[in-house]
């Protein structure tokens, strides 16, 4: 991607970081942006400045798998934090822009899940179980009567995120194939 697109990107992905970070360390909740969809947004920025696409889409798929999980939160009741529109919606919004104009490489969603796992261990050793990020520490509150091994539950979290990986890399990949074909067949036909 040539041209001012990959940091004006980049610039945009860092601001909707920017504006939540400031909000969770006025309120005390610095912790939380541990979570990986807080994360997304920094790494979607660092993809765009270094021209990294595989950064770009592992950042999009932690947010394909996380917004569900955050609106599922919030319909079960969780708090809405008004700068959280920028790091989940803003975020997606950014990095389908960037892996649009970058590509989508082969096997990203091997990395994604490999940074999953790490993002869990660091949030394991930088938080406590008190505030449980990224579902670290614990099962999630209200699903106990379902799992009682929180290891079987993080093997499995971690395991189905990684199939959304997977197939969200496949439709990415499909996509743009589609595209690219379609772009193909209308020069040949002189559109």
């Amino acid at each position: 991607m040539d041209g001012p697109w990959p940091m004006r990107l980049g610039i945009l992905a860092a601001m909707c970081w920017a504006l939540h970070a400031a909000w969770h360390v006025l309120h005390g909740t610095a912790h939380d942006l541990l979570w990986a969809c807080n994360v997304a947004s920094p790494l979607l920025a660092l993809g765009c400045f270094l021209r990294r696409p595989v950064l770009c889409a592992t950042a999009v798929m932690w947010l394909a798998y996380g917004v569900p999980m955050w609106l599922l939160d919030l319909a079960t009741g969780g708090e809405l934090i008004p700068t959280s529109v920028f790091t989940h919606f803003g975020g997606l919004v950014l990095g389908i822009l960037a892996v649009r104009r970058f590509g989508w490489p082969k096997r990203s969603w091997r990395w994604a899940a490999l940074g999953t796992w790490a993002l869990v261990v660091v949030t394991r050793i930088a938080t406590t179980a008190k505030h449980n990020v990224n579902l670290a520490f614990r099962v999630h509150d209200g699903w106990e009567k379902h799992f009682t091994s929180h290891a079987l539950y993080l093997v499995l979290m971690l395991s189905g995120s990684a199939l959304v990986f997977l197939v969200v890399e496949t439709a990415a990949l499909r996509l743009m194939r589609q595209r690219r074909d379609g772009a193909t067949i209308s020069a040949a036909w002189g559109e």
